[in-house]
């Protein structure tokens, strides 16, 4: 090579890339993973509705491993399992009972 501007720098321009962004992916993840978690949240305090959102998270593990472990999640998966999604909801349930007891009569 005979300085920056050779074209021969292209590949290693590429390698130092690809690797860069190969350690940034879990990183990556984790953020996206927060935010789609958060997500979830609202979208439960919103819809009111933890048993349909279970059954979309059933649905969704048709297509994706419903219970990877954790170092496989933490690397691989930019949304949250499945089978973390559905315990969310079922704790977010837990903790709104309230919403679903019928009113009190006088």
């Amino acid at each position: 090579m005979q300085g920056i501007t050779h074209p021969a720098v292209i590949p290693l321009v590429f390698l130092i890339a690809t690797i860069f962004f190969f350690i940034l992916t879990p990183i990556s993840n984790t953020q996206t993973r927060t935010e789609e978690a958060e997500a979830d949240i609202f979208g439960l305090n919103v819809s009111r509705q933890p048993g349909g959102f279970a059954q979309a998270a059933i649905h969704l593990g048709e297509c994706r491993k419903m219970s990877p472990g954790p170092v496989e999640e933490w690397i691989f998966f930019d949304h949250p399992s499945g089978r973390n999604r559905i315990y969310r909801a079922m704790r977010w349930k837990a903790e709104n009972l309230q919403l679903f007891q019928p009113p009190q009569k006088p």
